[in-house]
């Protein structure tokens, strides 16, 4: 299984200026698609502003803060249930603030990636957590952790199908025998 390597941006790397809805889902799309997350809509952007997940976008347009926003609640969304991701992002967001809170956890979910795809690709075994816990960043290190477990999961399910499917042709081809 080849390591595949992901990017999200840090909080000094998102839009320094408003967007649009359109803007938005095609920025995210950019970061969320390479890490197999399923596309946000304008449809779930909306929903997450009449849930008060997000703020509501002041003239249409939406912030910094709303795509960071935007982006932990697409990749925790399919780990946890809605109301525990917003109350875990409220709890770092209120321990560290909007811009280290998600800064955290950009790098814990690329530490997290990296580790479980060394994890199987390696005999020895490798810490999942990048630190000693501290209080104040648990919460997003684990969730971090969790979505890291769960998309290697994923990862490996899909290789094996592949694998099938490629066998199963191979076989009808007579190329298996």
């Amino acid at each position: 299984m080849e390591l595949k390597e992901i990017e999200l941006p840090k909080w000094e790397q998102l839009p320094d200026i408003d967007l649009y809805m359109d803007q938005v889902l095609m920025y995210t799309q950019k970061y969320l698609r390479p890490m197999d997350v399923k596309d946000v809509t304008a449809s779930m952007i909306n929903n997450y502003v009449k849930l008060k997940l997000i703020p509501a976008p002041i003239k249409k347009k939406y912030s910094r803060v709303h795509v960071a926003y935007i982006f932990a609640i697409a990749i925790l969304k399919d780990v946890f249930e809605i109301s525990m991701v917003k109350q875990g992002v409220d709890i770092q967001v209120k321990l560290l603030g909007a811009k280290d809170a998600y800064n955290l956890f950009v790098s814990s979910c690329q530490w997290a990636i990296v580790n479980v795809q060394l994890q199987m690709t390696q005999s020895e075994a490798r810490p999942l957590i990048e630190e000693p816990f501290s209080p104040d960043k648990n919460i997003m290190k684990m969730a971090a952790t969790a979505f890291a477990s769960q998309w290697m999961t994923h990862q490996i399910i899909q290789t094996y199908i592949e694998g099938e499917k490629y066998a199963k042709n191979s076989d009808s081809n007579g190329f298996g025998k």
